[in-house]
C-alpha cells in the first residue's frame, strides 16, 4: 500500500495559513491493484505468485515452462486450482483432521528431506566444461541423429476409421477428383490445397507440411514417400484419419545434430547426471558410517494385527 502523502503546513511568523482558504486536499491515491493472473471469486494469483511457484521448480523445467505459452497456462491452471482446493479445505476445517494432519506432516518430512539432501548435491557453475561437453557429445553422437526428413505438402480428405461406408466412398471420390486436378496441365498444387484440403493446419499454407522427420509421417503415407521422386504427386494414401494425396518437395538424409544445437539439452542432462552421483556417493556415505538396522521378523504379521 503506498504512503498517505503528507500535507504541508505553513508555519510563518506566527502567520497560519487556514484550511478554510486553501484550496480542499486530493483524496488519497486508492492502493495499487496487484497485478492478477488468476482468479476465481476471492481466489487469487498474482504475477508475484507465479514468479515464487516457478523460482523453486528445476531451472530447465522452468524454462520449459516459460519457453511454452500452453504449458505457462496449464502450470497457472494447476496453482489456481490447488489454491482454491486449499481454500474450501480451510474454510470446511478439513486441514486439521487427524488424517490431513499426518498427510500434510508426512509430505512436509518428505520435501524437506528431499532438499536437504539435494544441498549436497551443488554442481558446480563451470560443469561441464567446453572439453567435457565435447566428449561427451563424442561419445553420444548416435544418440543425435535427425532421421531422414522430407519437405511435404498434401491434400487431405478427411475419412475417420469409423465412417460409413457411403461416406468413405464419397471421401475417396473427393481426393480423385483432387487428384485428376493436379494431373491437368499448369496445375498449381499449392492453389488447390488451399480451395479442397480439409487439414486446417495446412490447407490455408497450401498444404505445406514444412520439413518433417521420417518419424513425424503416417506410416502409410511415409512408404510412399520413400518410393517417390522430389516434385511427385501420390495418388490418394488411405490414412487411420483421412485420404492424403502428397507431393515431394525434397529430401534430406540422416544426420548427426551440431554440438551447437544440442549444446543446452546435453549440458542439462550432464548436470543431472552429476547431480544423481553426488546425491549417491552421499547416501553411500552416510550407510558406510552407520549402517541401516531392519528387524523384518515377523513384521507383515505385526503390522497386519495392528488393522
Amino acid at each position: 500500500m503506498r504512503p498517505i502523502s503528507r500535507l504541508a503546513v505553513l508555519l510563518t511568523a506566527g502567520v497560519f495559513i487556514a484550511a478554510a482558504d486553501a484550496p480542499p486536499a486530493p483524496p488519497p491515491a486508492a492502493p495499487t491493484a496487484p497485478d492478477i493472473v488468476a482468479q476465481r471469486g476471492d481466489v487469487k494469483l498474482t504475477t508475484a505468485d507465479i514468479h515464487g511457484e516457478l523460482a523453486r521448480l528445476d531451472p530447465s523445467i522452468r524454462a520449459q515452462i516459460l519457453a511454452n505459452p500452453q504449458a505457462l497456462q496449464e502450470f497457472i491452471k494447476d496453482r489456481i486450482i490447488r489454491r482454491i482446493l486449499l481454500t474450501e479445505a480451510h474454510t470446511a476445517q478439513y486441514d486439521v483432521t487427524p488424517d490431513a494432519v499426518a498427510r500434510a506432516n508426512d509430505a512436509r518430512d518428505t520435501a524437506m528431506a528431499q532438499l536437504w539432501l539435494t544441498s549436497h548435491a551443488q554442481v558446480d557453475a563451470a560443469y561441464p566444461t567446453e572439453a567435457e561437453l565435447q566428449a561427451a557429445y563424442e561419445a553420444n553422437k548416435a544418440r543425435f541423429v535427425i532421421p531422414q526428413q522430407f519437405h511435404v505438402q498434401q491434400i487431405a480428405i478427411l475419412a475417420p476409421a469409423n465412417a460409413s461406408k457411403e461416406a468413405e466412398a464419397e471421401a475417396l471420390k473427393k481426393a480423385k477428383d483432387a487428384r485428376a486436378q493436379l494431373a491437368k496441365p499448369k496445375a498449381d498444387f499449392t492453389e488447390i490445397a488451399k480451395k479442397v484440403s480439409q487439414d486446417p493446419n495446412s490447407a490455408s499454407k497450401g498444404g505445406d507440411l514444412g520439413w518433417l522427420r521420417a518419424d513425424q509421417i503416417l506410416q502409410p503415407v511415409r512408404d510412399v514417400l520413400v518410393t517417390m521422386q522430389e516434385n511427385g504427386i501420390s495418388d490418394p494414401i488411405r490414412s487411420p484419419d483421412a485420404f492424403h494425396i502428397v507431393k515431394l518437395l525434397g529430401v534430406k538424409p540422416p544426420s548427426t545434430a551440431p554440438l551447437d544445437q544440442v549444446r543446452a539439452s546435453l549440458t542439462a542432462a550432464l548436470r543431472q547426471a552429476r547431480a544423481q552421483q553426488m546425491t549417491g556417493a552421499y547416501l553411500e556415505t552416510l550407510f558406510k558410517a552407520q549402517a541401516v538396522q531392519i528387524n523384518d521378523i515377523g513384521l507383515a504379521d505385526r503390522l497386519k494385527a495392528m488393522h
